[in-house]
């Protein structure tokens, strides 16, 4: 299988977060992240793991809802979340569902009967629209992961990598829930509404496969993601999906802001703008994406500072804001020196970054940070 090596990763990653124009000055209460990842774990008591990460996106992305909406979001989530981790799934998940959903009986599926029983107190927040749009997004999510399962990744030449990606990423989901009925009467709003599902649509899928991408080489079921499968459908290199993948991500925030600026309506302006900077925040600052791992692996500053800026956003580092600066990003380079990774690239790190620990080649960084929270804690 192809790959490239952390170094290659970093010089992408860094690129799109200097374009983006990623500058994180916001510190978030780390109670409200407890407060969510307590209210969760009463649903999923033994998928801890899966609600810290899930309590964490719900913090870094939708900082802006009130709690209880962001406590009915994160279990939305932790519940898909945790079927999709699933290398294998006793129970199939879409045996049966279509039928039990269609006659209103008993969902039989353990994870989704959960699901569906929890589902209503969340879509309570929110008008008939965007109530469709979050409970089509689960239904889809259910028909990506079954497929994913089969590993298959698609013919040459195939839309297939696009088709699961756009089922299993949820962009319009994630637009939905950023307008709540209180805040954002359908009856006032609708149109432009679904003008950000359409836009969120790509970005939501991009930015997570930019950096899902270090993560998910570890089984053969993490490596069926978006940039394998264009590249072994269009003989590209990852290196030159991952840069593409970029350039759609950051094409798709400026058309959204310039649409938005257009329509005139600063509320949403604000709202999807604080959305866009929570998303990116999250995949840096999640234990889940292994980014401190990635940073010691390709010994990357730019990309470590970014990290930390992320973790202090988030409330899980204590210290003073620090802007990042980084280094010009060389795109040619990277694709001609495209190189495979060796197997064991992933396996044997810890994540230093995480537990406030600074390796040597990172000591300069040391000085304004003092406390690191872990996210499970």
């Amino acid at each position: 299988m192809d790959r490239i090596t952390p170094k290659q990763l970093t010089e992408i990653l860094v690129g799109f977060l200097d374009k983006f124009s990623y500058q994180d000055d916001v510190c978030l209460p780390r109670a409200e992240f407890h407060a969510l990842q307590e209210y969760t774990s009463e649903f999923l008591p033994r998928e801890k793991v899966i609600v810290a990460c899930m309590s964490e996106y719900t913090h870094a992305a939708f900082h802006f809802l009130p709690l209880e909406i962001r406590q009915k979001a994160t279990v939305y989530d932790a519940y898909q979340m945790s079927v999709d981790d699933l290398a294998f799934e006793q129970h199939d998940s879409l045996d049966g569902l279509c039928p039990q959903l269609s006659a209103q009986t008993e969902i039989q599926h353990p994870v989704w009967q959960g699901f569906f029983k929890a589902l209503p107190s969340f879509l309570e927040f929110y008008g008939p629209y965007c109530q469709t749009t979050i409970l089509r997004g689960a239904l889809e999510f259910i028909q990506a992961t079954t497929v994913e399962r089969t590993l298959f990744r698609g013919y040459a030449g195939s839309e297939f990598p696009d088709y699961v990606r756009r089922m299993s990423a949820q962009g319009p989901v994630q637009a939905a829930v950023c307008f709540p009925e209180r805040e954002f009467p359908q009856d006032e709003y609708l149109p432009i509404i679904a003008s950000v599902e359409a836009e969120l649509e790509d970005w939501v899928g991009t930015v997570n496969d930019l950096f899902s991408f270090y993560k998910e080489s570890d089984t053969a079921v993490h490596r069926i993601n978006y940039p394998l499968n264009t590249s072994a459908c269009t003989a590209r290199t990852p290196a030159e999906v991952l840069w593409e993948i970029s350039d759609v991500a950051l094409a798709c925030k400026d058309r959204l802001e310039s649409i938005l600026k257009s329509a005139g309506k600063e509320d949403v302006q604000c709202r999807a703008q604080e959305f866009l900077t929570g998303y990116v925040r999250y995949h840096l600052a999640c234990d889940r994406y292994r980014i401190s791992e990635l940073c010691e692996k390709s010994g990357d500053v730019d990309l470590l500072a970014y990290n930390k800026m992320s973790l202090r956003a988030v409330g899980a580092l204590q210290g003073y804001f620090l802007p990042v600066y980084p280094k010009p990003r060389d795109r040619t380079r990277t694709n001609e020196h495209m190189v495979a990774v060796t197997e064991d690239k992933l396996s044997n790190t810890k994540d230093s970054a995480g537990e406030g620990k600074v390796t040597s080649k990172f000591a300069w960084l040391r000085t304004p940070f003092n406390k690191v929270w872990s996210f499970g804690s």
